[in-house]
């Protein structure tokens, strides 16, 4: 009985011990390097959310890099002060030890006016598909988030939301948080 419940708790260890290796083949989009000028991305991107109290909440906290790759760092802050701090203490300081889940991860694309980026959501971990998000870029520190899709085509969404830029240095580096998209 003992062997038991030591074989099944090493099972169970080693089961909820891995990480899911992204591939390519997982997204819609392809990643390819970002050499345009369309946005800028030394910092982060963020939309204002009005909640239903009145309270305004900085969301969808996000870096974009040369390598097509972007990190979603969600978000809640009250203020742009309280954002880079959320930043600096909860993916910067902890760097050398990433403890981010795939779902912060993911590619965009930007063609022309247009923006798209593709990730998995934490809500949509059983299916596992990943939703695209699309917009145009107003200029290079602003664009508008304008529909939301599952990669299947399955669900689409209107959305409106208006993603601003915020000079940030450090932001955190992809190449080396970043162990789920190769």
């Amino acid at each position: 009985m003992k062997k038991i419940i030591i074989f099944c708790t090493l099972f169970l260890f080693s089961c909820f011990s891995c990480q899911k290796i992204i591939k390519y083949k997982d997204f819609v989009l392809t990643q390819k390097p970002y050499t345009g000028n369309e946005l800028r991305i030394n910092g982060y991107y963020y939309y204002i959310e009005q909640q239903s109290d009145g309270i305004k909440k900085i969301r969808n906290i996000s870096c974009f890099y040369r390598n097509g790759i972007l990190l979603s760092m969600d978000g809640g802050a009250l203020s742009l002060e309280e954002a880079d701090e959320y930043i600096r203490r909860g993916f910067i300081e902890s760097w050398t030890n990433p403890i981010y889940e795939y779902s912060r991860w993911g590619l965009f694309v930007i063609d022309g006016q247009t923006i798209k980026f593709e990730r998995y959501y934490s809500s949509d971990n059983i299916t596992k598909w990943t939703y695209i998000r699309e917009g145009i870029i107003l200029n290079d520190t602003t664009f508008h988030i304008t529909v939301s899709y599952r990669s299947d085509g399955s669900k689409r969404d209107k959305n409106n939301e208006i993603y601003h830029f915020r000079q940030f240095s450090p932001k955190p580096d992809s190449t080396i948080a970043n162990k789920w998209i190769k």
